[in-house]
């Protein structure tokens, strides 16, 4: 781009979002980190570097958010790659922990752009993050699944009634980000490989992946609606 630009990305201290940042920041764009923890977030920015700023906001929470929009002003592109996920067979996942996903993504998005909407331009976009859940679910997956479909329906009701505004989603497959820091590093290394031998591209996602096609949404100003699906051709296999 020509022209730097402010870019908001809630979720931008680990994994995709913060490669996403990194390669924005990269560009010359002003770049916004946004987590729950403000240290982690102040922290992710100087590593980040190019000027990026750190900021916490809590998407379960309006006041949270409606203090960091007065902190942010105008801005002129919001990336929502948040999410606190719960895997159970459906007969064992309390519905709790199943409201507490939609909770925190669904309707965290959904506060999201209530508050941060109104700060973008006409020329500006939306950008969140789905899941493959949402077209080949598995055991265990239910609230994910549930949660994702939510969003991508989301994504298109808003790209009608937030026009000119531009509202896409990112789909990605499996990806190797610190969402697996929770198995043992032969668990996680033997997952990688089955998966990867399924398919097509032969290997799983890179957070760059899917950093490089939230750049691409934000650049095409003729693409809305859509559900970029960046999973290997997991839903062919």
């Amino acid at each position: 781009m020509s022209t730097s630009q402010t870019v908001l990305i809630i979720g931008g201290t680990s994994g995709i979002g913060r490669d996403t940042a990194k390669l924005l920041a990269s560009r010359g764009d002003a770049v916004i980190v946004a987590g729950r923890a403000q240290t982690r977030a102040q922290a992710t920015a100087r590593d980040i570097g190019g000027g990026a700023v750190g900021l916490e906001i809590d998407l379960t929470d309006m006041d949270s958010l409606r203090a960091a929009a007065a902190a942010t002003g105008p801005i002129d592109h919001l990336v929502l790659s948040a999410a606190a996920l719960a895997y159970a067979p459906f007969r064992e996942l309390a519905i709790d922990d199943a409201r507490n996903v939609f909770e925190a993504k669904f309707w965290g998005y959904y506060r999201a752009v209530q508050v941060f909407g109104p700060l973008l331009p006409d020329t500006g976009s939306i950008t969140f993050f789905s899941g493959i859940a949402a077209d080949r679910p598995a055991p265990g997956t239910v609230a994910v699944t549930a949660v994702n479909a939510a969003v991508e329906g989301l994504t298109r009701s808003l790209a009608v009634e937030l026009a000119p505004v531009r509202v896409n989603a990112v789909s990605p497959g499996m990806t190797d980000t610190e969402g697996w820091s929770h198995l043992p590093d032969d668990q996680k290394a033997a997952a990688f490989e089955q998966q990867a031998k399924s398919l097509p591209t032969g290997r799983i996602g890179r957070p760059e992946d899917l950093a490089s096609t939230v750049l691409h949404l934000i650049d095409n100003g003729f693409t809305t609606g859509t559900i970029h699906h960046v999973d290997g051709g997991a839903r062919l296999v």
